[in-house]
């Protein structure tokens, strides 16, 4: 109960975050965050027998800076967003919590996509438990050229894949609840795609957001969404 009244506090903080980020998207004529990035298909396999089934199928994965142009080298949080069978979006990123930005920003390997592991960032309800996503790569040999170039070749040898995983806490200290899910990238998508959005209401599959953060999320990203509607973005 009190985690989903945080999120309805979250949701009217949210309204003076959505006008910043529509006046950010609006001038940008693009998102205010994760401007730029790589759309891939993906499928996603059950590891366990009570959330993976739900999620297993086809999913759309976009990768992205949060803050900096595709394959630069600057310090960013990377981000992964994945949209779920058309009916469940889970957004997840290269840190633990908004108050250690600037730390994650400094410890996230910007060079490769596949070297960093991903958290919800904010805790989501599945049936009656509240936990924490978080995606862990497989391990991946050295490799070279852009992030794209080694996302690409991890994915012609059958390597881009993540262990979607349940944890009772925030952060890499969290306790792990059950290993839900593989995820498997199967190919990139020849241009970014702007027409790839996440909603804090697309939730068919039972992962439900909630807390206040979510909450500000929940009208923080329609407002982008607008702005960047009405620059024809």
């Amino acid at each position: 109960m009190i985690r989903r009244l945080t999120f309805v506090l979250g949701a009217l903080v949210g309204v003076l975050a959505g006008i910043a980020t529509f006046l950010l998207a609006l001038y940008h004529r693009g998102r205010a965050f994760h401007a730029r990035g790589t759309v891939c298909d993906g499928e996603l396999t059950a590891l366990d027998d009570t959330v993976g089934p739900r999620l297993a199928g086809r999913v759309r994965v976009r990768l992205s800076s949060a803050s900096k142009p595709e394959n630069s080298p600057d310090p960013s949080i990377l981000g992964m967003a994945l949209e779920i069978g058309g009916d469940q979006d889970l957004p997840l990123a290269t840190f633990e919590s908004f108050r250690r930005a600037a730390e994650a920003t400094a410890n996230t390997n910007i060079a490769d996509y596949l070297a960093n592991q991903y958290a919800s960032v904010t805790p989501w309800r599945v049936g009656s438990a509240i936990v924490w996503f978080r995606a862990i790569p497989t391990a991946q040999p050295p490799t070279t050229g852009t992030r794209t170039d080694r996302l690409e070749a991890a994915i012609a040898a059958g390597r881009a894949t993540f262990t979607l995983e349940l944890r009772d806490g925030p952060g890499p200290d969290g306790a792990l609840r059950a290993k839900i899910a593989e995820l498997r990238l199967i190919a990139r998508l020849p241009a970014d795609d702007d027409t790839f959005r996440i909603s804090m209401l697309r939730t068919g599959r039972g992962l439900v957001p909630t807390g206040f953060r979510n909450g500000v999320r929940l009208v923080a990203y329609p407002a982008s969404q607008l702005a960047r509607r009405l620059r024809g973005a």
